[in-house]
């Protein structure tokens, strides 16, 4: 499909390419590159679907950074800066989460930023993956619980993409 972008003509995959891509990702890969391009503060992390490509990847925007419109692109996921992608309760089991807290009383530092990284360290448990994998299973339950909303959702960011007038129930003047 090609769309006209300021008087220059831009290839963008179609719908069908893009229902193709969406199904075959899993939550996993959704929200992965997200989380890769995510820093606490400093980075909101996306993942997004390129248009012209229909590559999925991540981005990291620095706060008060705009992204360089040189590609045509959808978010499918985002994890602002300012926000703790999981919460220490979520992370960890009930036990877990009680040695945790012990853990962390013991020291006389009231903030210790890596305090779950040296938690996690110290116990075995693969922070990374644990996180990723609550992020992927809070999206599936959140987000794409009900896949054809969800799915509707990014085809409307996608027809905004490239500027074309979708909406079947919406009337124009040249159809009254």
């Amino acid at each position: 499909m090609k769309y006209n972008c300021m008087e220059e003509f831009v290839e963008v995959i179609g719908v069908e390419h893009l229902k193709t891509v969406l199904s075959g990702l899993s939550p996993e890969e959704i929200v992965k590159p997200a989380y890769d391009n995510w820093q606490a503060g400093i980075k909101t992390g996306h993942t997004v679907l390129n248009l012209e490509t229909g590559n999925v990847y991540g981005l990291g925007v620095d706060f008060n950074q705009l992204h360089l419109a040189t590609e045509i692109y959808i978010e499918l996921f985002t994890i602002e800066s300012h926000e703790q992608p999981v919460s220490e309760e979520d992370f960890f089991s009930k036990s877990e989460y009680e040695e945790f807290l012990e853990f962390s009383s013991d020291d006389p530092c009231e903030y210790i930023p890596d305090i779950i990284t040296d938690f996690c360290e110290n116990k075995g448990i693969d922070e990374y993956e644990r996180t990723v994998g609550i992020l992927a299973y809070n999206f599936d339950k959140n987000e794409r619980a009900n896949y054809n909303m969800w799915e509707s959702k990014i085809l409307n960011k996608y027809y905004d993409a490239i500027h074309e007038d979708h909406n079947p129930f919406k009337f124009s003047e040249s159809t009254l």
